[in-house]
């Protein structure tokens, strides 16, 4: 039998590398048109990009919230830990940011990439989920094994302290979050999907 630590460890591998191809293909869909390869090409690496960057988060997505929580049952001394708080504020900006991902290309469809404000957003919201991906892992590396990818850079956000907000604000930020998600999914203007000419 396997511990948590193990685990947790294999979905955060299967988090990590779906991320990163969704990332590289997000990317690679928004600069597409600055690469110099034929038309048919280009539009089939279009293609194959754009289904493996849904495909990679939205594998992600399933995994994410499995990785949290085998994270939180591998952890020792979780009380008061500022560390592991921070952990999960940045899992969960990750998250919100994937789910932002996957909602915006499915809502928009595969044409969003030949709009250029809409692919930047879109390859930028891949950038910044998979930032924030990378910090929770650092986090995790600091948890475990007292170190972190991050150590090399000149800077590191500072992670060893967090603040806790009372129960209440906690509550209120939530019903604000709900509220915003009921506005954008029920009052909003429905989105027309841009489809590949």
């Amino acid at each position: 039998m396997f511990g948590a630590d193990t685990f947790h460890t294999a979905m955060a591998e299967i988090v990590v590398g779906t991320m990163v191809l969704a990332t590289v293909c997000a990317v690679g869909c928004a600069s597409i048109r600055y690469i110099p390869v034929s038309g048919d090409k280009k539009e089939s690496l279009m293609v194959t990009m754009d289904k493996a960057s849904i495909a990679g988060s939205t594998m992600a997505l399933v995994f994410m919230p499995i990785a949290i929580m085998s994270g939180n049952f591998a952890a020792e001394n979780t009380v008061g830990n500022a560390l592991l708080y921070n952990k999960f504020v940045y899992s969960g900006l990750a998250l919100g940011f994937w789910a932002a991902f996957v909602v915006g290309r499915i809502r928009m469809g595969p044409g969003l990439w030949e709009v250029r404000p809409l692919a930047m957003l879109q390859s930028s919201t891949a950038v910044m989920a998979f930032l924030m991906t990378t910090m929770a892992s650092s986090i995790g590396g600091k948890l475990v094994r007292g170190e972190s990818m991050f150590d090399i850079l000149p800077i590191w956000f500072p992670s060893e302290s967090a603040v806790v907000l009372p129960i209440w604000a906690s509550a209120v930020l939530m019903v604000v979050g709900m509220a915003a998600l009921f506005v954008v999914f029920r009052m909003a203007p429905s989105t027309e999907r841009i489809t590949l000419d």
